[in-house]
């Protein structure tokens, strides 16, 4: 199964209760209908045919035929898969369902890199956040971000214990699901426990900090992770914000973590895009000036033509 698809997976089937058995059912009755019509088949792997003609064959197919859960599972999978794999995708959603209907749990003990940990968080999250209006979307947010300051200010404690190799994910998940539980919104717990379970435990902070950036993108922003010498007044991240969107081109919302090393100014990272306005740079910068080798008394520039 792909990884996006995995995650959607994950997160969609969570929120299933009793209705896992009809949900189960008929998952498995496509995968076998799926793998006994060559027709049908050909028509929903087949790379000529483009994924939203795919998805509305699937949606055609099922339309009052099958529960809301399995069509967004099969759709999602339909569009967002590789097409040729479709049939695979497909049968693995099944067996995932099957399994929790059964009260199987499947113990997965490894940690996928960067990259496939990234693909399943993004596909986890895509369920979680396609019914949260612009205002949740901003509280979610805000939480994840305080999260994140959380555990990287906390080096000797919470970072080390989410960083070790010596916990499993399914341990690590636990301590994030008992320390969030009940102090933030039910997507913010579920997807840093989420992100703790599968991703490696030394790019933790990192898919945290993707996780922003996924949520910014949801609400059609961008995320400016500010490092600033003193903490901002409202007034200054509005006009720090107005600013960094006329420079980027997109809307931007600022996020600010002090760094009283900076002595002044921010350091401003949006996407690829450093904007760098500290203090300490144009201490740097001077100092360069200030040090760099001077010409020898009487020296002149000579021409390139000259010998």
């Amino acid at each position: 199964m792909h990884e996006r698809v995995r995650g959607y997976t994950d997160a969609v089937l969570e929120g299933v209760g009793t209705d896992i058995g009809e949900v189960a059912g008929q998952l498995q009755a496509f995968s076998a209908l799926l793998a006994s019509s060559e027709d049908l088949r050909g028509v929903l792997v087949s790379p000529n045919v483009p994924a939203p003609a795919r998805r509305a064959i699937v949606e055609e197919l099922l339309s009052g035929k099958a529960s809301p859960v399995v069509v967004a599972l099969l759709r999602f999978a339909v569009q967002d898969g590789a097409g040729a794999d479709y049939q695979a995708d497909v049968a693995g959603i099944a067996a995932s369902a099957a399994a929790k209907r059964d009260g199987k749990v499947v113990l997965e003990d490894w940690q996928l890199g960067r990259r496939a940990a990234s693909e399943r968080l993004d596909g986890y999250a895509t369920a979680l956040l396609g019914a949260l209006d612009e205002r949740q979307l901003g509280q979610v947010e805000d939480d994840l971000f305080r999260f994140v300051q959380i555990v990287e200010g906390d080096e000797a404690g919470l970072q080390a214990v989410l960083s070790t190799n010596e916990l499993n994910g399914a341990t690590r998940r636990t301590i994030v699901l008992e320390l969030l539980s009940g102090r933030t919104t039910g997507e913010v717990t579920r997807m840093a426990a989420y992100a703790a379970r599968w991703g490696r435990p030394r790019d933790y902070s990192v898919h945290l900090r993707g996780l922003i950036e996924r949520v910014a993108g949801e609400a059609n922003r961008r995320v400016a992770d500010v490092r600033a010498a003193v903490e901002l007044s409202d007034d200054e991240r509005a006009r720090l914000a107005a600013a960094l969107s006329r420079f980027t081109g997109y809307q931007v919302a600022v996020r600010v973590t002090p760094q009283p090393d900076l002595l002044g100014g921010f350091v401003a990272s949006v996407g690829d895009t450093v904007v760098d306005a500290s203090l300490r740079r144009r201490l740097e910068e001077a100092q360069g000036l200030l040090f760099a080798p001077s010409p020898l008394p009487g020296a002149q520039a000579r021409r390139p033509d000259e010998h």
